[in-house]
């Protein structure tokens, strides 16, 4: 019988995995003895903290990143399909979301292996919770081009989908180029375009900066190279979900109840007559 495939989430930032995770993650985490993750360095240094040092001595390691060859992902079902269950770890938050878990994952599910994912934080839930922009429709575009025109291409173009569809358009990139990013978004989108950006989430810098691209542009924020969540909202595509404040104007909750125009009169029955 085959093990199990667990997608194991850990904390985005530094916080104790026992506030941070559910009492089940870390049950899970302590029980399994074979992991695959992108950084082994990293990935002992969590389980460390979730199961005992002879328990971690015993743990076997495989790697997956971006330099692992699609021809030897499969080579790491080897423990499942002996029978042992396995876990996957991300550097930080939730594994297999823009990060190369997924492939195991495809993996797992050609070979009929059970995947189980965990609950834990997600950088990119918690950046669109925050942002204010609505959750109601909204799409994830990983990494955009590296190079400043290829960059600009792809914002102006989040612009038009956030545009037609209502939608909010969320995005990541690589810290040390963080403050590029801004200075794209900020000469590349309509000036009444909001963008947002959820900095450090769970960490003691966390901060949330949501403004137009005009307001970047004149005071533009330094970032630095704090692991940040961008995302933006064409002012056309604000209307396209509700908010607080509905179509009509004002709060829905302010409203007094209308009478039923359908319901007839409350009219009295004439008396009747008495007989002669």
């Amino acid at each position: 019988m085959n093990g199990s495939l667990y997608l194991v989430p850990v904390p985005i930032g530094d916080g104790d995995p026992a506030d941070e995770l559910a009492p089940r993650v870390l049950r899970i985490a302590a029980g399994i003895r074979d992991f695959v993750v992108e950084n082994e360095r990293s990935a002992r240094r969590f389980l460390c903290r979730v199961m005992a040092q002879d328990a971690l001595d015993a743990s076997r390691f495989g790697v997956l990143d971006e330099h692992t060859r699609p021809e030897d992902v499969r080579a790491l079902l080897a423990p499942l399909l002996a029978g042992r269950d396995v876990a996957i770890l991300s550097e930080a938050g939730s594994p297999c979301v823009a990060d190369p878990g997924a492939a195991l994952v495809a993996e797992a599910a050609e070979a009929g292996i059970r995947v189980v994912p965990l609950p834990g934080p997600s950088s990119i839930l918690m950046a669109v919770m925050a942002s204010g922009l609505g959750g109601q429709r909204f799409a994830f575009a990983g990494y955009l081009p590296p190079d400043q025109a290829g960059r600009e291409a792809a914002l102006r173009a989040l612009e038009a989908d956030s545009r037609r569809q209502g939608s909010t358009q969320a995005f990541i990139e690589t810290p040390y180029r963080n403050d590029a990013m801004v200075a794209s978004a900020a000469c590349a989108l309509a000036p009444d375009t909001v963008f947002c950006a959820a900095i450090g989430l769970s960490t003691p810098e966390e901060r949330i900066v949501r403004m137009t691209a005009a307001a970047w542009k004149a005071g533009p924020v330094r970032i630095g190279k704090k692991p940040t969540v961008f995302l933006l909202k064409a002012a056309d595509g604000n209307r396209g979900g509700a908010s607080g404040r509905d179509r009509r104007g004002g709060s829905p909750f302010d409203r007094k109840a209308q009478p039923d125009r359908k319901a007839p009169p409350d009219r009295k029955a004439p008396p009747r007559k008495r007989g002669s």
